[in-house]
């Protein structure tokens, strides 16, 4: 609990948790959506993740936010547990905002980066 509270009363350290997306290690990315999942619930961390993704695309040249969340998305589908806690941070990003607008433009967002495709082909591997 002691460093969660840490980590939310310095939001400039979310967004280098966030840079940590770009660790290699499967298990390392899906803790750390794992965390940002869980900063995204609590007031005002919904704010401070869109923010460290703001910053994550500047400083990795995305041309729109979750970009490079998508493409490790796609390419780590044989590792379930990375998958699950993507999927669990996208829900938890679009759905943890009141107001529908908003909602609407963070699923147009995933959309546009392929995410409804992705998942259409996913179910029929299954």
């Amino acid at each position: 609990q002691y460093g969660f509270n840490m980590v939310m009363s310095h939001p400039h350290a979310v967004n280098e948790i966030a840079l940590s997306l770009n660790n290699k290690n499967p298990r390392t990315k899906a803790l750390v959506l794992e965390l940002l999942a869980a900063v995204c619930l609590v007031r005002g961390g919904h704010e401070i993740i869109l923010s460290a993704f703001d910053n994550f695309k500047e400083v990795c040249g995305e041309k729109q936010r979750f970009e490079k969340l998508m493409e490790h998305f796609r390419n780590e589908d044989n590792n379930i547990d990375f998958m699950v806690a993507c999927m669990q941070f996208i829900n938890i990003v679009v759905h943890s905002v009141e107001d529908m607008n908003f909602r609407v433009h963070l699923q147009y967002e995933f959309t546009k980066l392929g995410l409804d495709e992705y998942l259409d082909v996913s179910v029929t591997w299954v």
